[in-house]
């Protein structure tokens, strides 16, 4: 006579090795997210109505926040940040921009991603410049050879020269930098520059890229001077540190 089976009871091992094997599959939501995150949306739309944080460039070069389009400088306009309050979000590492000069149809506005870390300088980099005032009573320079350096005349409260500098700087272009306002004999140079190009004065930076003169941080014209131009030698002072005693006030 056989056995009668006894039912099937899994022992303590089996079920261990069945809810440890379950437990290492990845959870629904995080598979569900990879593929969001590949596919970010890579343009947005911002309508003035909507809840929104605009960050412009100011004067001096110094960042502003608020929430009024009309609010935001004419000269700041063309490259203006715009964090959405009820919006989407840019692709991670970007945010969002808008050409507040080009409004659509709509009235809306298109935004397009940039590098978070790129985004004051390419605001900057739109032609900008802080307000300057040369002193009275220059005595023009003697015609300076051309060094073929690259010259950028600025002043240390600038936050436009700062960020150009930081620009040269990374770019690895070598340059002087002259303070107009601690060197008179830098402002008699740049008011003798700008009278010789017949160039607006009255703001900083001023760079003469080997002859040709740019008022302001135009970064795509400096662009495409530095890639025309050949390359400079050796600069007789460090470019890093602002040259403030080549002339001694007389």
């Amino acid at each position: 006579m056989r056995a009668a089976r006894r039912p099937f009871r899994p022992s303590w091992l089996l079920v261990w090795v069945l809810a440890g094997c379950g437990a290492e599959r990845p959870p629904a939501p995080k598979l569900e997210e990879r593929p969001a995150a590949e596919g970010a949306v890579a343009s947005a739309v911002y309508d003035p109505k909507a809840p929104a944080v605009l960050t412009y460039a100011g004067e001096r070069g110094r960042f502003a926040d608020t929430h009024d389009p009309s609010a935001v400088p004419e000269a700041a306009r063309g490259f203006v940040r715009v964090t959405l309050l009820d919006g989407k979000a840019p692709p991670p590492g970007m945010v969002w921009v808008a050409n507040l000069r080009e409004p659509t149809q709509e009235g809306t506005y298109r935004l397009e991603p940039v590098p978070r870390e790129m985004f004051e300088e390419l605001a900057l980099g739109q032609g900008l410049a802080s307000k300057v005032e040369l002193p009275e009573g220059l005595e023009p320079p003697e015609q300076p050879a051309d060094t073929g350096q690259i010259v950028v005349y600025k002043t240390s409260w600038c936050g436009v020269c700062k960020k150009l500098e930081a620009y040269l700087r990374r770019k690895g272009v070598e340059y002087v930098a002259k303070d107009i306002e601690a060197d008179r004999g830098a402002a008699a140079e740049l008011a003798a520059k700008l009278a010789e190009h017949g160039a607006r004065g009255g703001s900083v930076p001023v760079i003469d890229v080997r002859g040709e003169l740019i008022v302001g941080f135009d970064r795509a014209r400096l662009e495409r001077l530095l890639s025309d131009a050949p390359e400079a030698g050796p600069s007789p002072a460090p470019s890093t540190v602002p040259n403030t005693g080549a002339s001694k006030e007389p």
